[in-house]
């Protein structure tokens, strides 16, 4: 592949400010080695769809990017986020939001979530999904849909659901994002009503309730797999190559929880795991389908890298938690730099 030819797909994958550090150094790197200007599809989850949406909705230059994330990186969300939920008119809103929920059993009309979409709407992202900012890019963000345990893809071309067709209302980047990025065990569903129009041209208005994109697919590397057909869905690419970043922590002992909270959230990181791990495993069995695969991975056993200098250890980061709490510089630095040393080193290997 010469560097005009390329067509690129980049998946920005899920983990909170932690995919988001480390998206950013992958993202450098690949900027530098004029790799960035050939992505011609971006798929972002969870955190990688904050960062996603930052790069093909924000400014065009790069460093002006760059700094946005790292200032949004520095300051943090969570304590906005409280901010705008519990004041006074969020919390009557949300209570009595919680209370018809409950008596007709069904999602909450309001809840934290939409804190999230208001302080992503504050940040530029209230633009229609149609609204990039950079040539011949599409973009692809994931949520899953607890209703039907389904996918919901919201992109810059369409916006669908494979069992109930395509979104015709407007979809905003903020909707999009906050939606991907609700994870289940701090955030609750974002509830939406879209109007789709099925295949034969029929259409329904439909409530969705929205969570977290990584409970379907972590990586957000579907969207871009060869051999996908348009019989099944209306995200299929063409593309020469996949870079995938992928902030998970790799493989690590722990301590057994002893009480119902630790036990759920590991039972809960065991089966996410697990999930993630099939998706890697498909990634690498359609790559003799693809010019190039790049995985940079955060969780790469240090040994199993090529030497590099002045490597960032897996262990000084690979615990970070999966939030969006103001990072602190020196890790934000770390996550940064590993991804930047990892994506430098393999790019040169496999993507020549």
């Amino acid at each position: 592949m010469t560097a005009t030819s390329r067509r690129i797909g980049l998946a920005l994958s899920g983990g909170g400010f932690r995919a988001m550090a480390f998206g950013l150094g992958a993202m450098r790197a690949l900027h530098d080695q004029d790799l960035l200007s050939s992505v011609r599809v971006v798929s972002g989850i969870s955190g990688g769809s904050v960062l996603a949406a930052m790069w093909a909705y924000g400014p065009r230059d790069f460093d002006a990017f760059d700094l946005n994330v790292r200032q949004l990186l520095r300051k943090g969300l969570q304590a906005e986020l409280v901010r705008r939920a519990f004041n006074p008119a969020a919390i009557a809103r949300s209570t009595a939001a919680s209370v018809e929920g409950a008596w007709l059993g069904r999602p909450r009309g309001f809840s934290r979530t939409e804190a999230l979409a208001r302080a992503l709407r504050g940040r530029g992202l209230d633009v229609p999904m149609n609204a990039v900012n950079r040539t011949d890019l599409d973009t692809v963000i994931t949520a899953t849909d607890l209703s039907r345990g389904q996918a919901v893809r919201f992109g810059s071309k369409v916006s669908s659901s494979w069992s109930l067709g395509r979104i015709t209302d407007k979809v905003t980047v903020a909707d999009a994002v906050a939606a991907s990025a609700a994870f289940p065990l701090l955030l609750p569903a974002l509830v939406r009503h879209y109007e789709f129009e099925y295949r034969d041209g029929t259409k329904t208005r439909t409530k969705l309730a929205l969570t977290d994109g990584g409970v379907y697919d972590n990586l957000g590397v579907t969207p871009l797999l060869p051999g996908r057909s348009t019989d099944h869905t209306a995200h299929v690419y063409d593309l020469d190559a996949i870079i995938v970043v992928d902030s998970g922590r790799g493989q690590y002992r722990r301590n057994p929880a002893s009480y119902l909270p630790g036990r759920a959230a590991q039972t809960f990181g065991i089966a996410h795991g697990r999930a993630q791990d099939g998706t890697r495993s498909r990634l690498h069995h359609h790559a003799a389908e693809l010019n190039g695969m790049l995985h940079i991975y955060l969780g790469t056993n240090d040994r199993k890298l090529p030497p590099i200098a002045d490597l960032v250890p897996r262990e000084t980061i690979a615990h970070y938690p999966t939030n969006f709490a103001k990072m602190p510089a020196d890790k934000l630095e770390a996550l940064s730099v590993r991804a930047e040393q990892i994506t430098r080193t393999l790019a040169a290997e496999y993507l020549r």
